[in-house]
């Protein structure tokens, strides 16, 4: 039992989900918080849904966009990716104010999305991605990538229902 205990407690540091850290006191994490009301604000009025719910629950979309997705994203791109990369001597370098490792991970992870949007929202992908990577590397932990990516995804969901 104290083996599984051990293995689980590695698994849990190398994805950076082993502890709790204080980032909800974070000023700069509240700003982050309050910049995704002014990003829905935009989408609101300029863009169309990307999305329609006609015939699906929207429970189930809520369950995936903003439990499942967050918590399987960040955990591959930002405990997995971004920490892998963060430990090689060039991961920890900076350029343009955010780690070479947060970039690569960011680019990644955009790409991902090609799967199922549209590119001009791929793009818009960057921008939340570098913040949750931001916070990646701020915190050495996941939790605040979740968090923040559960509540952006929150705001796009609702206005992608009420667009409709």
């Amino acid at each position: 039992m104290k083996k599984t205990y051990q293995i689980i407690n590695a698994i849990l540091k190398e994805i950076a989900l082993d502890r709790w850290p204080p980032f909800v006191g974070d000023k700069l994490f509240w700003l982050a918080m309050a910049s995704g009301a002014g990003v829905w604000l935009v989408l609101w009025l300029t863009v169309a849904p990307t999305f329609l719910v006609q015939g699906q629950s929207v429970g189930k979309i809520f369950l995936l966009g903003v439990v499942y997705y967050p918590v399987l994203e960040e955990i591959l791109f930002r405990g997995i990716v971004q920490g892998w990369m963060s430990k090689k001597s060039w991961g920890s370098n900076r350029w343009l104010f955010f780690s070479v490792a947060n970039w690569l991970t960011s680019l990644v992870f955009a790409a991902a999305h090609l799967w199922y949007q549209a590119n001009p929202w791929v793009v818009m992908v960057i921008v939340p991605s570098l913040v949750y990577g931001f916070f990646r590397d701020r915190y050495d932990s996941t939790y605040p990538c979740i968090s923040l990516h559960a509540y952006f995804n929150s705001g796009f969901i609702l206005v992608n229902i009420a667009a409709q």
